[in-house]
């Protein structure tokens, strides 16, 4: 039996004009390595913090950024991600669509990175999610364990859902990667051009010269969501390659390149 870990978060609310949820799979052995420990040491430790949303460009930032990447970039070709943009739709409330959204749309993320395994392979999966009063008013503990494990025998797949847990900010190292993995996901697709968003953008530039970061980021699986019956898969690359389309340090950097 394979073992993995799903982590979940969300990245954009409200008003914000990209908003995402994704999740990030990764194996528990791979994430009981002695590198990935460390890193989960240190955080809990209060040793560093991780806060994509005010990142400033600092050197201490970046510096844990990069490494950070650097370390899961190792094994990120056992790993995969999933992660869907969505809208509401106009002259709907939002209220009304709060609940849906909140339940539906994290089992989507997550049981995409289980449904394709093959006929052969049996997995368990525990879940950890940044703790959240929306999930904790829909008991979104409850409900989504019960409804992926229904989906799973009802769709004859070999996956079953055991532990979830809410976890607070900087409490679990797979959980800030996943909001840093969301964070850039929305500033590439953002491409925007300001003080702020291109100090990012020099790090997200960065993180692409990492081939195998490179890699992981262009073949995560991307939908969007419109208010209707299915998910649109979008090539993701595209998106990166407009974004570095518009970098000049990332064209110098392929200039220099022989």
């Amino acid at each position: 039996m394979l073992k993995v870990n799903l982590f979940f978060d969300e990245s954009g609310k409200n008003n914000d004009p990209i908003k995402t949820m994704g999740s990030l799979m990764i194996p528990e052995r791979v994430y009981n390595c002695e590198e990935i420990i460390g890193l989960n040491e240190r955080l809990k430790n209060e040793e560093f913090e991780l806060h994509w949303t005010q990142y400033d460009g600092g050197n201490s930032e970046s510096k844990i950024y990069k490494e950070i990447i650097e370390i899961f970039s190792k094994y990120l070709s056992l790993c995969e991600f999933n992660v869907i943009r969505y809208d509401y739709p106009p002259n709907i409330s939002k209220q009304k669509l709060d609940t849906m959204i909140y339940s539906k749309i994290p089992e989507r993320v997550m049981y995409g990175l289980l449904r394709y395994q093959g006929k052969g392979i049996d997995i368990n999966a525990d879940i950890y999610v940044e703790n959240a009063t929306m999930y904790d008013t829909i008991k979104l503990h409850e409900t989504l364990c019960k409804e992926m494990n229904r989906q799973s025998l009802y769709r004859g797949t070999n996956f079953t859902v055991g532990k979830f847990e809410y976890k607070h900010k900087n409490e679990e190292i797979g959980v800030e990667l996943t909001d840093v993995i969301l964070g850039i996901i929305r500033n590439i697709i953002d491409n925007k051009n300001s003080k702020r968003a291109n100090k990012k953008n020099s790090l997200i530039v960065e993180f692409l010269k990492n081939n195998k970061f490179n890699e992981f980021l262009r073949n995560i699986k991307c939908f969007e969501w419109n208010y209707s019956s299915s998910l649109t898969r979008v090539d993701f690359s595209d998106y990166i390659n407009i974004f570095l389309s518009d970098q000049d340090e990332w064209i110098s950097y392929l200039a220099s390149k022989k």
